[in-house]
């Protein structure tokens, strides 16, 4: 047909040349790898003694740090949370235990955990870090302001009853981490670990205080429990008796105060508190373990085959090392 252009072949052409600089890069790229695997192969065939001493030297060297530095230490770690505990705080606190662990008069630490000197000399550190990430922290918060200032038809009650759902239960929790050159010594640490953390001021306040108010309600709730345990039974004989056909002067029962429903419902939510007050003061969730100090048997530090094993591989590549800064050292010399 007249007005109708040859179809064009540049766009075949351009393809082909595509697919053949991808085929030209996947060998080139072989090849790099193949001449690299050669060089690699090459190095310690043409520099042998050269290898093998920096190799021997180094497992040598691996072998008396293993036998005469390093220390067999043995670990264990305890999760720990407290609401009047945030990172800083922790961190301070386990910091100065790690300092006085590390001192070689280790008196210091004895005093401070009320524990032996023999258990002391056996304390190596102390590590801590939040059993939760802060970042993980930040954005629950975030969530939860998000979910409160969204415009929906839902009640607000709804809305805060799924806030606390979501909550995280261990956000003010931390993991200790304790080593020691004897096992059978974490057991004993526990104790002065918690005590050391409670008898801080700043904790030791709070709990305190917390437990009193905490006690206090629990008083005042056992009240009101047994006022509403009277008063429904006034209210019940006075049902009983209007039942009956008699009249009762007792109650007046058209008293919206009165009312048997309502005040059955507000007698089991008061109940409800109490038995929530009760078991906050018997778990004392403001300051407790999660979970504590284990005794291992097997030690946390390197055995002797695996640091023989990582003085091989170390002493593998410091000669690689050496023979490529000799080789380039070579290289710079023949530029002269």
């Amino acid at each position: 047909m007249e007005g109708q252009k040859p179809q064009s072949k540049s766009d075949e052409i351009d393809l082909g040349q595509l697919f053949s600089r991808i085929g030209d890069s996947i060998h080139s790229g072989w090849m790099g790898l193949m001449r690299f695997l050669a060089l690699v192969r090459r190095i310690p065939l043409e520099n042998k003694v050269l290898f093998s001493s920096i190799v021997v030297a180094t497992v040598a060297l691996g072998i008396y740090f293993t036998l005469n530095v390093q220390q067999t230490y043995y670990e264990s770690s305890m999760v720990f949370s407290s609401d009047y505990l945030n990172k800083r705080l922790a961190e301070n606190i386990v910091d100065k235990l790690d300092g006085l662990a590390k001192e070689k008069n280790k008196s210091g630490l004895a005093r401070t955990l009320d524990v032996s000197d023999k258990v002391a000399d056996n304390v190596v550190g102390f590590e801590v870090e939040p059993f939760m990430a802060e970042t993980d922290v930040v954005e629950l918060e975030v969530f939860k302001e998000q979910l409160r200032n969204t415009k929906t038809n839902v009640n607000q009650k709804v809305i805060e009853e799924v806030i606390d759902r979501i909550e995280v239960e261990n956000r003010h929790a931390y993991q200790i981490t304790v080593r020691t050159l004897k096992p059978d010594v974490i057991n004993n640490l526990q104790a002065g670990v918690i005590n050391h953390f409670r008898t801080i001021p700043y904790i030791k306040k709070r709990v305190e205080a917390n437990r009193e108010n905490l006690l206090d309600m629990k008083t005042k709730l056992s009240r009101d429990v047994a006022k509403l345990d009277s008063l429904k039974l006034v209210i019940y004989e006075s049902y009983r008796e209007l039942a009956r056909g008699r009249g009762s002067n007792n109650v007046i029962l058209n008293d919206k105060a009165s009312d048997p429903a309502l005040l059955y419902e507000q007698g089991l939510d008061i109940y409800e508190l109490y038995e929530e007050v009760t078991r906050d003061i018997y778990l004392q969730k403001d300051f407790e373990v999660v979970d504590g100090f284990a005794e291992f048997s097997s030690p946390a530090s390197a055995s002797f085959s695996m640091m023989i094993l990582y003085s091989i591989l170390a002493g593998i590549f410091f000669a690689y090392l050496v023979i490529a800064l000799l080789g380039f050292n070579s290289y710079l010399a023949n530029l002269k």
